[in-house]
Formats: C-alpha cells, sequence, structure tokens
C-alpha cells in the first residue's frame, strides 16, 4: 500500500479511444497530476488541438484514467459525442484515510460548446474516507455500539456494585464506625 505526505505527486495514467481504436496507458504531465491532500483546479487538454470532431460523423472520443498504478480507475468518459456536445469540466473526489487513498470518484459536466473547447476544467478534492464513505462511517458507528454493548454486558454478568449498593456500603460503614463510640 503506498503512503503518502502531503504534496506528494499522486500518478495518474491516460488513454483514448475513437472509432474503435484505443491508445495505450500514457502518464498524464506531471503539472495534471494531483497533490496528496491538496485541492487543485487546472485546465486540462482533453481533445488533442488538431482533432476536428465532425458533428455530422457520430463518432464519440473518450478517455479514461487510472490512479495510482491502476488501483483505481474509471470507466471510459466522454469527452466528445460526435453530435456538438463536449465535456467541460472533470471533478475528481479522492478519497483519503490518513496517509493513504482509498477511492476515487468523479463528476461530469457537459456543454454544447460551439467551437469544442481548447481544454476540459479539471478539479481534484480530498476527503477524509469517514466523511464520504457510508460505509465507513456505518463501521464506526457499529464498532462504538459493539463497545457499549460489552461494557454492558460485563457490568451485567460481574458483582460490580451499583450505586444504590455503595451509598448503602457506605452508610453501613458509617453505622459500624459511629457504633461503638455510642457504646456505654
Amino acid at each position: 500500500t503506498l503512503q503518502f505526505r502531503r504534496g506528494d505527486l499522486l500518478p495518474v495514467m491516460k488513454r483514448s479511444q475513437y472509432q474503435g481504436g484505443r491508445s495505450a496507458w500514457r502518464e498524464v504531465p506531471h503539472d495534471a497530476c494531483p497533490r496528496f491532500d491538496r485541492a487543485t483546479s487546472i485546465a486540462f487538454q482533453g481533445l488533442p488541438p488538431d482533432f476536428g470532431i465532425d458533428p455530422s460523423e457520430g463518432q464519440e472520443y473518450k478517455i479514461a484514467f487510472s490512479f495510482l498504478n491502476e488501483q483505481f480507475q474509471t470507466p471510459w468518459i466522454t469527452l466528445a459525442d460526435g453530435r456538438g456536445l463536449f465535456l467541460t469540466h472533470l471533478m475528481f473526489t479522492i478519497e483519503r484515510a490518513g496517509d493513504q487513498i482509498t477511492g476515487v470518484s468523479w463528476d461530469l459536466i457537459y456543454d454544447d460548446a460551439n467551437p469544442q473547447p481548447a481544454s476540459v476544467k479539471l478539479e481534484y478534492h480530498f476527503v477524509d474516507a469517514a466523511e464520504e464513505s457510508p460505509a465507513t462511517a456505518l463501521t464506526a458507528l457499529f464498532a462504538t455500539c459493539l463497545a457499549f454493548v460489552t461494557v454492558a454486558f460485563i457490568i451485567a454478568v460481574t458483582d460490580i456494585p451499583t450505586g444504590k449498593e455503595i451509598i448503602q456500603s457506605a452508610a453501613q460503614h458509617q453505622r459500624h464506625v459511629a457504633g461503638p463510640r455510642d457504646a456505654p
């Protein structure tokens, strides 16, 4: 498992798909990669600059991302649908637990921009895994409840005096100490 410090570069790869052909995985330039636990917003070149999508073709241009050596991958994300709709904003939410990455999710915003946008706004946000993951939060809640039930069970099955018994014992002890002094 990879461990990171604030500001460390997170490796990201990308590949593209167009007209049935797929490229190999390539490194995303370091200036476009996220830095651990730092929110970042950049302009990312989505489509090659000389790439003209002909709306009459109807061919989609897609891209996929891979984080941390293919540990987290996106499915194919449409950058251009071939009919004039383009991805304009891609927001990655990177989930972390301490110094480790535990998940990656994304949100997409499209626009029917004309002409095609020169870049895609790319954002990276980091969240604590417990804040983002209902499963993690439920696990923490379950562990807390289990600990409470365990303590309650131990108290119930052992001979630990209750508050009332402690008061009665203290009162008996005081009577016992006070008793011989009252004797003639």
